[in-house]
């Protein structure tokens, strides 16, 4: 069996036909006489489908698709996307101190002296460069650096100029070593310590010294009512009686008993 293509209608039906059932089918429902018959046996020819109407939906849902990325992004939305860089200058606070412009430095970082002793600091990479101490009563600097050791302790010493961070220098300050000091008078040859001596109302004052040191002495006597001593060291008899004379000096204290007839 196959299939044969009316001329007139365009149908195909089967060879089993001598006519082509479909133009029968469609004169005599024209004519009213009868209904159609093997209503479903008409093969209708099939339009090729268009690829326009696919076409179409597919770049809709392209363009949704972009502006659904475009407005929330990953996530977010348009409030929250990355502020634009700052200007530097901008939030910058004025407590906060500016960053220095020259580097100072010193010479030295620590340095040791004894009691009435002396040391020098230098300080590069600034002009006008301003010393201070942080214990003076222990250490004491000069406009131009010089460090003078007053007790002994520690004090910190700093130098500072415009522009620049402070540098520092610890200053350990030591007691002096004592010296070998002899205390003695006119009865007593150099360098032999007098411990005492007598002397008689009346008499010429007797001058005494300290042997070993440079240094200015501080006189004094516990009885100034039976000898008195002067800044030169001049012992004078006041009346009779016993008393003692001090001589300090360098850190020491030297003593001497004078027995006044």
């Amino acid at each position: 069996m196959s299939l044969l293509k009316c001329p007139k209608c365009g149908e195909m039906f089967s060879d089993s036909y001598k006519t082509c059932p479909f133009c029968e089918e469609d004169e005599a429902f024209a004519n009213g006489s009868k209904k159609p018959v093997n209503p479903g046996r008409r093969v209708h020819r099939q339009k090729s489908p268009s690829i326009l109407g696919p076409t179409l939906v597919l770049v809709l849902v392209l363009v949704a698709g972009v502006l659904i990325y475009t407005l929330i992004g990953s996530g977010k939305s348009g409030d929250d996307r990355p502020d634009p860089p700052k200007n530097p200058t901008e939030d910058v606070d004025p407590n906060q101190p500016a960053t220095p412009t020259v580097k100072l430095s010193l010479d030295q970082t620590a340095l040791e002296l004894t009691v009435g002793g002396t040391g020098k600091l230098t300080a590069t990479g600034a002009e006008g460069i301003t010393w201070t101490s942080g214990n003076a009563g222990v250490a004491a600097v000069g406009e131009d650096g010089t460090v003078t050791a007053v007790a002994a302790g520690t004090a910190t010493i700093s130098a500072s100029a415009e522009g620049a961070d402070p540098v520092t220098c610890t200053v350990t300050v030591k007691e002096a070593p004592k010296k070998d000091l002899v205390l003695r008078s006119i009865y007593k040859s150099e360098g032999e310590a007098q411990t005492e001596f007598s002397m008689s109302v009346g008499d010429p004052a007797v001058p005494m010294t300290v042997d070993g040191t440079d240094s200015t002495v501080k006189w004094s006597t516990e009885h100034s009512n039976i000898a008195t001593i002067n800044s030169d060291g001049e012992v004078t008899a006041v009346s009779s009686g016993r008393t003692t004379i001090i001589a300090e000096v360098d850190g020491q204290t030297l003593k001497c008993e004078v027995l006044v007839n």
